[in-house]
């Protein structure tokens, strides 16, 4: 394969994990909590995924089962393969009034999963949980808000949680991060602009795609010409 038809197989290559990646950003618009990806290369060879963890504006749903973190920090999840993170707060309770994620993973307290005696709960700017039993407020448990130092790498894992990429880097408690009842933070990316990447990296691999079958239409040109002579 000559130079530049391998140019034109790397090129069309790189721009069809871009639009994965960037299709993937769109489908996921409207996902609470959602950190938008993009895909890194060098010299037209996919290197990596890299991640924005940064936060996505916050909107009111009214939802006493909704929060939102304000500040640094995430919410620790007790998953099926252990310990994960997330700044989703689309939250619900389980038949056995656990506070679960959209998942049925566990949320986890101070003093582990939390568990409560009625569905009417408050939570306040702090975490804590309070439920309504006997005709009275109770606190439960508060939230264990966790963050990572700014230069522990992290990573996406099952369901777009988080996790440290090395398991040894602990989190500290997030001090600083508050809570809003009855809101969400959204996915951390501006759609229109995103729908916009979608668009241009589409006709990008077309136009790479287009530009091989030319390459290839010549090769077969010169290839049948030579035979001829």
């Amino acid at each position: 394969m000559g130079i530049g038809k391998s140019a034109l197989v790397l090129g069309s290559l790189q721009q069809l994990k871009r639009l994965e990646v960037v299709a993937n950003n769109v489908a996921n618009a409207g996902t609470a909590g959602y950190k938008r990806d993009d895909a890194l290369f060098s010299h037209f060879v996919y290197q990596a995924t890299y991640t924005d963890f940064g936060p996505g504006s916050v909107r009111a749903t009214e939802n006493p089962l909704d929060v939102a973190l304000l500040g640094d920090g995430y919410l620790r999840v007790q998953s099926d393969e252990g310990v994960v993170y997330t700044r989703a707060g689309n939250l619900t309770l389980n038949q056995d009034n656990v506070l679960v994620t959209q998942e049925g993973w566990p949320v986890l307290g101070k003093s582990g999963p939390i568990q409560v005696q009625d569905a009417r709960i408050r939570i306040d700017p702090s975490g804590q949980v309070f439920d309504y039993s006997d005709g009275a407020e109770n606190l439960v448990d508060t939230l264990d808000m966790v963050k990572f130092a700014e230069d522990t790498p992290l990573r996406k894992v099952k369901n777009g949680y988080i996790k440290p990429v090395q398991e040894a880097m602990e989190p500290t408690e997030a001090e600083d991060c508050r809570v809003q009842q009855g809101a969400l933070e959204g996915a951390n990316f501006n759609v229109v602009e995103e729908m916009t990447r979608l668009v241009e990296t589409m006709r990008a691999f077309e136009a790479y795609q287009k530009a091989s079958q030319t390459q290839g239409e010549l090769d077969s040109q010169l290839i049948t010409k030579l035979g001829n002579a």
